[in-house]
């Protein structure tokens, strides 16, 4: 099946990059099988739809696209997930973090969020600590997260992000 989908997605010009549809199908495989990756499978505003953490990564698991919700702000629709993204969250586990995936491409944020772009996550704990001011490691996690590519990193102390961290790369490359 898996070889199928990339067969069609080398035709329509999808796969021959770095990063196609088998490569981020391999890398989501990989944070399911990962005991030091969670995904939750609501949203943080309590909403339940097929756009969750975790549904993100098993349709993209799949060869398919993440699902954006149809709730608030959220455009719905589908949007491939970002390889570079993919790669730097098995990074970060294989660095020893520990974590929690609260969105992807799912829930309701702003209008020109890049989580609609599938550019971006959310975390809300780190190494087993709910991330708040003063966690003990979350400031490590985001300037790892920085190493790895992102250019968009924030958390506590910046606005609307005093519960989690958003970590988001530019909307070109690893597509």
């Amino acid at each position: 099946m898996l070889a199928a989908l990339i067969v069609l997605a080398v035709a329509a010009g999808c796969a021959s990059i770095p990063g196609g549809v088998g490569r981020r199908a391999s890398l989501a495989k990989a944070i399911l099988n990962n005991p030091r990756i969670s995904l939750m499978s609501y949203h943080v505003s309590g909403r339940r739809d097929s756009a969750t953490a975790l549904h993100n990564i098993q349709h993209t698991a799949r060869g398919g696209a993440a699902r954006r919700s149809y709730y608030g702000r959220a455009p719905g629709g589908q949007v491939r997930l970002d390889a570079r993204m993919l790669r730097a969250m098995n990074a970060l586990a294989k660095d020893g973090y520990s974590f929690r995936v609260t969105e992807l491409a799912g829930g309701s944020h702003s209008s020109k969020s890049r989580h609609y772009l599938g550019v971006a996550f959310d975390v809300d704990s780190v190494n087993g600590h709910r991330v708040r001011h003063g966690h003990p490691s979350h400031r490590r996690f985001m300037r790892r997260c920085k190493r790895l590519g992102a250019t968009e990193v924030k958390g506590p102390g910046d606005r609307g992000h005093s519960s989690h961290i958003h970590v988001a790369w530019p909307r070109t490359g690893g597509r």
